[in-house]
């Protein structure tokens, strides 16, 4: 879901998807939301406007810098896409979520940080000169002293130089502002740990083949253990060689299918906590039923 103001709309894309948004607010003409970053993922910045009688501009700051600019000439519906610095006519350098360094060294304790981790859009009123060749070259943000309050664990950094379609550069006067949106990045986890987006959802965990069987407790028991014993010893004396215990050819998967069952009996009772069965004569035959234990074990996911 973008940001909407009056007639204009703006997202943030990862890989040809849009960025959840979270914790919206609106102050006047301005828009601010909360978007998980992932370090070394490019991204870009969009925009759409509806029929537009006057010329506008948009300007994407990043980290309290201006880095890129589009002009918004009169016309239709539109959809503008700023995805990196130009560096020349036909080359950018594409935003990337950067990992921010900090340092100790108190030369960098009062450096400003103002817009640090925020990407704005400020889309203005605007009239245009002559075009000009002034590329920009600037350098993302740089160290920031581990103590600042800024200190978001990511900030915009730029890839490599790619090929881009031919760019005019054109002098532009601004006029007054008409919306701002600001997008504020922090990595996931940050956001999480301070309630701003929803804990991360658990995913049920599946059985490995070395577990045992999971067996349902809520539908029809198993035949007693006393009657398949019966039956297994039955079939047993029915099917084997007195002399040297050969099983017939045919009777195997029937006596394996009653072991099976008598297995499935001792776990069922041990899964409710009943007691061995004890032989006639000694002190107790009743059954002891009790409930099984759920761990109450809390994980903490921030």
């Amino acid at each position: 879901m973008p940001l909407t103001l009056q007639d204009f709309s703006a997202w943030i894309e990862v890989d040809g998807s849009e960025l959840p948004i979270f914790d919206i607010k609106q102050i006047g003409n301005e828009v601010t939301c909360w978007i998980p970053s992932e370090l070394e993922k490019n991204f870009s910045v969009k925009w759409s406007t509806g029929k537009r009688a006057i010329s506008m501009v948009g300007d994407i700051h990043m980290d309290g810098k201006c880095l890129s600019s589009k002009a918004m000439w009169t016309g239709e519906t539109q959809t503008f896409t700023s995805s990196g610095v130009l560096t020349t006519a036909t080359s950018e350098k594409p935003f990337v979520f950067s990992k921010l360094e900090l340092t100790d060294d108190d030369e960098y304790l009062n450096m400003a940080t103002a817009g640090l981790g925020d990407v704005k859009l400020v889309i203005s009123h605007a009239t245009f000169g002559v075009t000009q060749n002034r590329y920009n070259n600037c350098d993302p943000i740089g160290k920031v002293h581990e103590k600042s309050k800024k200190a978001t664990g990511h900030r915009v950094g730029f890839g490599a130089n790619k090929p881009v379609v031919y760019t005019d550069l054109i002098s532009t006067q601004r006029h007054a502002n008409l919306v701002k949106f600001v997008f504020r990045y922090r990595p996931i986890d940050m956001l999480r740990a301070n309630g701003i987006a929803p804990p991360e959802e658990r995913k049920k965990r599946t059985a490995s083949p070395s577990e045992p069987e999971v067996l349902d407790l809520t539908g029809d028991q198993p035949d007693s253990d006393d009657e398949v014993e019966r039956q297994i010893n039955a079939l047993k004396a029915r099917y084997f060689f007195v002399t040297h215990f050969i099983l017939i050819c045919g009777q195997q998967d029937e006596l394996q299918a009653l072991e099976r069952k008598r297995r499935k009996i001792k776990h069922v009772k041990s899964e409710l906590g009943v007691e061995p069965k004890h032989e006639p004569g000694t002190s107790s035959s009743r059954i002891k039923r009790g409930s099984r234990k759920v761990s109450s074990e809390v994980v903490d996911l921030t």
